[in-house]
């Protein structure tokens, strides 16, 4: 008997996306184990359509995404049976179980048994998680359902095996037991499935030096791959990190290969023998086999040639490739290409040079710009030519010189722009790319309409975004393809950074999940019984992420590779600033019986010592010096503060305080705190070089590697200030 159940549990709170469970039984076994928390609008209506198309004989394949749970549903019409398979995309890739055949009839009757009565639920309970669109499809879909099926009876094809050898050692090899039946149909979209042709049984095999099957892993051949392909690209990192030992079961299958990778050695299995293996040789044999087994399907059927899980494979497997190959270059005596040293970094400062002790400063006013939009909302960034202002539905960049605009870049559904010149726009229709100066788009491509911006980070090739900010977005840099998406549930705020091949996005639901950067795959998802507070803060290898609720929060660590949390502190503090790490040091400062205290902790999460700040009210914010740190308060306040407890010096407040602390900024050797009065400070001593005044409406300060300094106000008043001349004593 076949039974389809969803999960009742979002009746009882009704929102705007229900998430439930989702359960297909054959004679009381779930076909689904594992998807309980699912998009169910998005899910059930997919599932309908798909079951509809194969009904109707519309398609012989199709395909049902099940996100949460990283599954995908894959239904092939075998005559008057539909065939079922489920297999994880997670990690390790696999199929749940064999494939399982049905009859189409019950399927049919079962499907539209629970959408019907989803519908009719959904209608009465949370009428805006379906737009009148989607609730039309549904009901046409459900209405097919209800009709005779068409008989048409289908010739058998006979199965077309395929066995390719190892071409080196080491080296991989892999069969194809059967590729012709359903890899004749093109994928395409809608309800078609592009997986189901890559399910077809096999086997992959490793050959090592005097044993030609080492290692043997039965079942889909692509599963297989694709996952070999991702530890290719975790060994690649080991490799090129140098690191000592690298251990992985090759695809999640047994026994385990230990690799020395200084030694250029390895053995199989706890209790195996060591042999030669150089590292690089198993990687290319790795990346070969991705490639060798998308050429085996497009060479059987041509239309798998643009399958996109073929694609995706091909792409990191050729990356991998060229990563192996390292860079050519040509001898210098023949005077084809000669080294270039490396310039200085953009945001580099050198000191001022005085011929003594620096004492004054004078700043001058340079230029002015007013009415700029969402101010306060808005964040001020250091581009090459000048700062660059970036606002949700507006962002433009300015000429330090004159404050001429340089770019501009307005979209109805938000911006999202870095400072080096790129943005993504979007407006009801369309997204659109930008690059530099140019006023036309380096791309376009059709857009589902939701808002994006204003942050956007750009590492691996990508542009990453957040809609709403809760959704994270990837889109390819050079094409503007959209490479991956995710929507937390439960979510109203979320935050996102980037570390290594990590993006990392923490929400105020109380999970964080780390992403593979290249595939948006949840790697780990990080559960916390308080929520989020801010962006995770890379610290080498690991992350600190701040959490909490009311007077009560906690500093977390945890590996960004894995997700591992390896401490947890408390540090009983109100207003929490940003954690900051300082070699092998985090500070954190925060308010205790009406005044602020920092706390210094250890790299294991031991306190180390607290000290007393004097400088009122919080909250505050933290900024690094060497071997120091500057804490500042929203009155103006600040002080630095040695990595060993000792503090070096203070100042006052500076006129009333702001909407919130701002990070002291640092160039040239000046020390910038910012306030009602902008002050410049010695950073060793304390003296106060100069003051220019910024108004209690400061939202940003910024100052670039000549000392010119950029204040942005809530009223929309970008000004920039330059340096007029300095004084020192001569000794």
């Amino acid at each position: 008997m076949t039974r389809l159940r969803i999960g009742h549990h979002w009746k009882r709170e009704p929102s705007a996306s229900p998430l439930d469970s989702i359960a297909l039984e054959l004679d009381g076994v779930n076909l689904l184990s594992g998807a309980v928390e699912e998009p169910l609008a998005e899910v059930v209506p997919a599932l309908v359509e798909a079951v509809a198309a194969l009904h109707a004989g519309k398609r012989r394949l199709a395909q049902v995404s099940l996100t949460e749970a990283h599954l995908e549903l894959v239904l092939r019409r075998v005559g008057p049976d539909i065939e079922l398979s489920v297999a994880s995309l997670a990690r390790p890739a696999h199929l749940l179980r064999p494939p399982i055949r049905v009859d189409a009839d019950e399927l049919t009757k079962a499907t539209r048994q629970s959408g019907q009565r989803f519908l009719q639920d959904v209608t009465k309970l949370a009428p805006k998680a379906l737009s009148a669109t989607a609730a039309r499809k549904l009901g046409e879909a459900l209405q097919g359902l209800g009709k005779a099926a068409p008989h048409a009876e289908e010739k058998p094809v006979p199965p077309t095996p395929l066995r390719i050898e190892p071409v080196s050692v080491p080296g991989f090899g892999f069969e194809l037991k059967d590729i012709s039946p359903a890899s004749r149909e093109a994928p395409s979209k809608g309800t078609s499935g592009a997986l189901a042709p890559l399910l077809g049984a096999g086997e992959v095999w490793l050959a090592l030096p005097g044993r030609p099957q080492a290692w043997r892993a039965p079942g889909p051949p692509f599963l297989t791959v694709l996952e070999l392909s991702r530890q290719a690209v975790e060994l690649a990192r080991a490799v090129e990190l140098g690191e000592a030992r690298f251990e992985f079961e090759p695809a999640g299958v047994r026994p385990r290969l230990t690799l020395d990778l200084p030694g250029r050695r390895a053995k199989l299995g706890p209790t195996g023998t060591w042999f030669e293996l150089e590292p690089k040789a198993l990687l290319s044999a790795l990346f070969q086999l991705g490639e060798a087994l998308g050429l085996a399907f497009a060479e059987a059927h041509r239309v798998q040639v643009s399958n996109p899980y073929l694609v995706e494979m091909a792409e990191r497997c050729r990356e991998g490739l060229s990563h192996l190959r390292g860079a050519h270059k040509p001898p210098e005596a023949e005077g084809e290409a000669r080294e270039r040293k490396s310039p200085p970094t953009r945001g580099e400062s050198r000191p001022l040079k005085v011929p003594g002790k620096l004492r004054r400063l004078r700043f001058e006013k340079l230029w002015e710009q007013r009415g700029l939009e969402e101010p306060e909302e808005a964040r001020l960034l250091l581009g090459r030519h000048g700062p660059v202002y970036c606002a949700p539905g507006l962002a433009g960049a300015f000429s330090r010189k004159d404050g001429a605009l340089l770019w501009r870049r307005a979209a109805s559904l938000g911006v999202a722009a870095s400072a080096d010149g790129h943005a993504v726009a979007a407006d009801d229709t369309r997204v659109y790319g930008f690059t530099g100066r140019g006023s036309g788009a380096r791309w376009l491509h059709d857009h589902d309409g939701i808002p994006l911006g204003p942050l956007l980070l750009r590492q691996d090739g990508l542009l990453l975004t957040l809609s709403e900010d809760r959704t994270a977005v990837a889109f390819a840099e050079a094409t503007g393809r959209e490479v991956w998406r995710l929507a937390p549930p439960r979510t109203q705020r979320g935050w996102m950074a980037t570390q290594g091949h990590r993006a990392l996005l923490s929400t105020d639901s109380g999970y964080l999940y780390g992403l593979d950067l290249e595939d948006g795959q949840v790697r780990y998802r990080l559960r916390s019984p308080l929520p989020f507070h801010g962006a995770p803060v890379a610290w080498g290898r690991r992350f600190l992420a701040l959490l909490g609720r009311g007077s009560h929060h906690a500093l977390l660590l945890a590996d960004a590779h894995t997700g591992e949390a390896q401490w947890t502190f408390e540090p009983d503090l109100l207003l929490p600033s940003t954690p900051l790490p300082v070699g092998q040091r985090v500070l954190l400062a925060g308010m205790r019986e009406q005044d602020g205290f920092l706390v210094c902790l250890d790299a294991r999460g031991r306190k180390v010592w607290e000290r007393a700040l004097h400088l009122g009210p919080g909250p505050y914010a933290l900024a690094p010096l060497p071997r120091a740190v500057v804490v500042t308060s929203a009155s103006g306040a600040a002080a630095r503060v040695a990595l060993n407890g000792q503090v070096d010096w203070r100042v006052g407040a500076a006129g009333e305080p702001l909407i919130t602390a701002l990070p002291a900024r640092t160039a040239r050797d000046v020390t910038l705190i910012a306030g009602e009065v902008v002050r410049a400070v010695d950073p060793r001593g304390g003296q106060v070089l100069a003051e220019v005044s910024a108004g209690v409406g400061l939202v940003a300060l910024q100052a670039d590697v000549r000392l010119n300094l950029y204040f942005l106000d809530d009223a929309g008043t970008l000004s920039a200030y330059r340096l007029g001349s300095h004084f020192a004593v001569v000794k």
